[in-house]
């Protein structure tokens, strides 16, 4: 796993093996949230149907990503070459669940020195949001990734970034 789905769970995954004396976490991923397992079922037999003749594995391309489609197909024990009318429905039932929870054990994180998503720094009830200064320490400001401030991926840490360090440098200049 990779990209922003394992960039936004590391968080997660890490205050959960802190918090707890397990070695790893079970995440399940939902691949198609706004749909109920019936609507995923249905639409997914409905594509096998309307191409009968086309392997299982061409029909998931729409539904599914390349990569992936090869690991939901042994794990719910198709046969990539099956046609929709050898489709046997309760292997069918199974890939249509793993499309809804597909479980994923997570038995760590990165080094300090490979992380891509680091957490924690100053917390934010130390700091006055109106000025970005310590409440602690007059003349102080924070801002940026020093600050505990988790965004999601996409932009979002950046943005935090900049509107704080906008702030910090704002006030920090109209106190001098």
């Amino acid at each position: 796993m990779s990209g922003p789905i394992a960039l936004r769970c590391s968080q997660f995954v890490v205050k959960e093996l802190n918090k707890s004396e397990r070695k790893e976490v079970l995440l399940t991923v939902d691949l198609f949230p706004d749909l109920s397992s019936d609507e995923v079922y249905n639409q997914s037999m409905a594509l096998a149907k309307a191409d009968a003749k086309k392997a299982i594995k061409n029909v998931l391309k729409p539904l599914l990503s390349d990569r992936l489609i090869p690991i939901m197909l042994e794990k719910s024990g198709l046969d990539d070459q099956l046609t929709y009318d050898n489709i046997p429905k309760q292997k069918w039932l199974e890939l249509c669940k793993l499309m809804k929870a597909f479980p994923v054990i997570v038995k760590g994180t990165l080094s300090i020195e490979e992380a891509f998503v680091t957490g924690g720094g100053v917390q934010l009830k130390e700091i006055d949001p109106s000025t970005m200064q310590s409440k602690l320490v007059n003349g102080l400001y924070f801002c940026g990734e020093i600050l505990d401030i988790h965004g999601y991926t996409g932009g979002y840490n950046i943005t935090a970034a900049f509107s704080t360090g906008y702030m910090a440098g704002k006030s920090a200049a109209q106190q001098v």
